[in-house]
């Protein structure tokens, strides 16, 4: 063979070599791009108070709406579990999966609200506040050993139903594990074990409430802000859409099919503030690339028209006023799929009573 032509065969073979390095890279880099998309997952999560009780308007849920909503769950293939289901599932991107949570412990989930999800083969989580069982409309311990027998999850909602964020911060933690342990010794007691998912009582909570939750071995705490449970999220801060009072199909159907709005800050902790004439000053940031839908910022549920944006930045200015004890910011935008995402952020003024 000539000199020039075994230069052409060590060309040809470094053209195949490279060849194949780059096919073997574009495989791996398909790997990678299908591994991750496999990781990424969302279940909407609902909760509920009362069921039938007219009553409570503002907390009640009428059976007739129970029973349409579950049915339209059912129809869309949705399959339903409870939270600790959905905790340890590894497959949660393959289906579409719903969490139905109950707070309180009110006897009118018996009575009503269960019938309707055997009807439907829907599970529920129910989470109840010790000190109140046994009360008026509560129930009692061995009604709630009764529902965890049919398959309803217990999970823990405090002993007392305290605003635990009321107290300096200094002595917040040493309060909120002492009630803690305190419904833990009832649950233990009457049960026989002690839930490891905790819903915070009306949905407030501090990173102080959250290290006592970890130290304490939960695997999981709700919040009552709306939002959708995904892969980022804080496993201490999940939020729920609020589904009591009258509710209408279409916001019903609206938010189960809602996507996560993901910030670069997932936290979701609510903000602390001890003031009521001082501006609180917002910045949050997103994905431009992944949402291309403009972005709407709603205040208590009014548009906030004063929304300033720049290469993926928000900026919120809000003064939290001396009226009102919760405040909710609220982004919604569309994902690169046109689907509707959205994301909350809770603001508490302790300084205010309920």
């Amino acid at each position: 063979m000539t000199p020039f032509g075994r230069v052409y065969k060590w060309l040809l073979v470094m053209l195949l070599v490279g060849l194949f390095f780059i096919g073997s890279l574009k495989a791996w880099e398909y790997a990678i791009t299908k591994v991750a998309q496999a990781k990424k997952w969302n279940i909407t999560t609902l909760v509920y108070h009362r069921f039938g009780d007219e009553r409570y308007p503002s907390t009640n849920t009428s059976v007739a709406d129970f029973e349409a909503q579950l049915t339209w769950l059912k129809e869309n293939d949705y399959q339903s579990l409870t939270v600790s289901e959905a905790h340890s599932k590894r497959d949660k991107q393959a289906g579409k999966f719903i969490c139905i949570t109950v707070d309180d412990g009110y006897r009118s989930f018996m009575e009503n609200g269960l019938p309707v999800l055997k009807k439907l083969g829907m599970k529920a989580t129910l989470f109840v506040n010790t000190e109140s069982i046994g009360w008026g409309d509560y129930l009692t311990w061995d009604e709630i050993k009764s529902l965890q027998k049919q398959g309803v999850e217990i999970g823990n909602h405090s002993h007392n139903h305290s605003h635990f964020v009321n107290k300096e911060e200094a002595d917040r933690s040493i309060y909120f594990e002492s009630d803690l342990k305190l419904s833990e010794e009832l649950f233990d007691k009457y049960l026989g074990q002690k839930p490891l998912v905790y819903a915070y009582p009306f949905g407030e909570f501090s990173q102080e409430m959250i290290e006592v939750l970890n130290q304490r071995h939960y695997k999981l705490a709700f919040a009552q802000f709306s939002g959708v449970w995904n892969e980022t999220t804080n496993r201490k801060s999940i939020p729920r859409f609020p589904m009591s009072g009258k509710v209408s199909m279409e916001k019903f159907k609206s938010r189960v099919r809602m996507k996560p709005f993901k910030l670069k800050d997932q936290s979701q902790i609510p903000i602390l503030v001890n003031t009521t004439d001082d501006e609180i000053g917002l910045v949050l940031e997103y994905n431009q690339d992944t949402y291309s839908g403009p972005v709407n910022c709603f205040i208590n549920g009014r548009l906030y028209k004063d929304l300033k944006k720049e290469n993926g930045a928000l900026w919120i200015k809000y003064n939290t006023g001396n009226s009102r004890r919760r405040s909710i910011v609220t982004l919604t935008t569309q994902n690169n799929n046109g689907e509707w995402c959205w994301f909350t952020q809770l603001i508490i003024n302790p300084l205010i009573d309920e």
